[in-house]
């Protein structure tokens, strides 16, 4: 890595800290700062604007967890309608990402994603929702498409919170209890007006 590349990394790396603290509206110049820069101007010289620098961190932690989402689907032993299977794709990537900040950095940039958080994550990320939705014991496919959307918001809600914890050194818990929490939403029974409304609809 030469010093440009390396420059590059550590403003990558002290802006999605930064933000995952302070919010997306940190100056730019304190991300400089932060990565040792003493131009203050530096991000800029490397970044068109904020939108290139928030887009380049999700580049940067988006390829390998599609590897690692890619390398769990060609694992699976044949066809399978289980929840937590699907969850495990889903939320294990972020677990594995290499950075205490990044689950909060989403949640502080999701209004800045290209389309939504959900649709940034790539395609096998795209794959893994559609089979989710297909796992979830209902015919109603708005409800589906609802439960889906609500549990990938959830998930990086409840993502960032055990970020949060493990920093300040507290019982973070295990990937799997965020899986359990999250297959237990998507399983619920659907309520009777709801189950109704879908017969009527269908």
């Amino acid at each position: 890595m030469n010093r440009g590349e390396r420059a590059r990394a550590d403003i990558l790396d002290a802006a999605e800290r930064l933000i995952a603290e302070r919010g997306i509206q940190v100056p730019l110049r304190d991300i400089a700062v932060a990565a040792g820069q003493r131009n203050n101007s530096a991000v800029n010289y490397h970044f068109r604007n904020r939108q290139d620098l928030i887009d380049a961190i999700v580049r940067r932690r988006l390829e390998p967890m599609e590897r690692e989402r890619a390398e769990m689907l060609d694992a699976l032993d044949g066809d399978t309608d289980d929840v937590r299977t699907w969850l495990r794709i889903m939320v294990l990537p972020f677990t594995q990402v290499g950075s205490p900040y990044y689950a909060r950095f989403l949640q502080a940039a999701s209004m800045h994603l290209h389309a939504d958080v959900d649709e940034s994550q790539g395609s096998v990320w795209r794959k893994v929702l559609e089979r989710l939705a297909l796992a979830i014991p209902t015919d109603d496919r708005h409800a589906r498409a609802r439960r889906v959307s609500a549990i990938a918001t959830t998930m990086f809600a409840l993502l960032a919170e055990r970020e949060r914890l493990a920093h300040e050194g507290a019982n973070a818990g295990s990937p799997e209890e965020i899986v359990a929490m999250l297959a237990a939403a998507l399983t619920a029974p659907m309520p009777a007006d709801v189950a109704s409304a879908g017969a009527s609809s269908g």
